[in-house]
């Protein structure tokens, strides 16, 4: 969630599940050099990125909850932030990972697990 502001995110999926209810997936991750290397910013540590990811997450399901939302976390601080087209039901939230911290993480606060390699020790 270093790309986008999590908020954002949280607003965009919730719009995109309105308009395909049941069809709709977010996938997030800790992010990829590969991609993130275009802003010119120094990328975080992978601990700093898995520490976000969870700040994240936490603030995208707190937003899907309904009403204002006033966050003061460690990474994200979105003060009167609220979604106002909620879908019926939340997305469910896969969680991409390549090791046991991503999978933990997964585990305690997303819906699914995601992965490109096979590794039954992260299951």
């Amino acid at each position: 969630m270093i790309r986008i502001h999590p908020a954002i995110i949280a607003q965009a999926a919730a719009t995109t599940a309105t308009l395909l209810p049941g069809r709709f997936t977010l996938g997030v991750g800790s992010g990829e050099a590969l991609r993130e290397h275009i802003l010119g910013d120094r990328r975080p540590a992978l601990n700093v990125r898995m520490e976000m990811l969870e700040e994240a997450l936490e603030l995208i399901q707190r937003l899907w909850e309904g009403g204002t939302v006033n966050h003061h976390g460690r990474y994200y601080i979105p003060e009167n932030a609220r979604i106002y087209s909620l879908p019926e039901l939340a997305p469910p939230i896969f969680v991409s990972g390549f090791g046991p911290r991503a999978a933990e993480l997964a585990g305690r606060v997303g819906d699914r697990f995601c992965c490109v390699r096979p590794d039954r020790g992260l299951i």
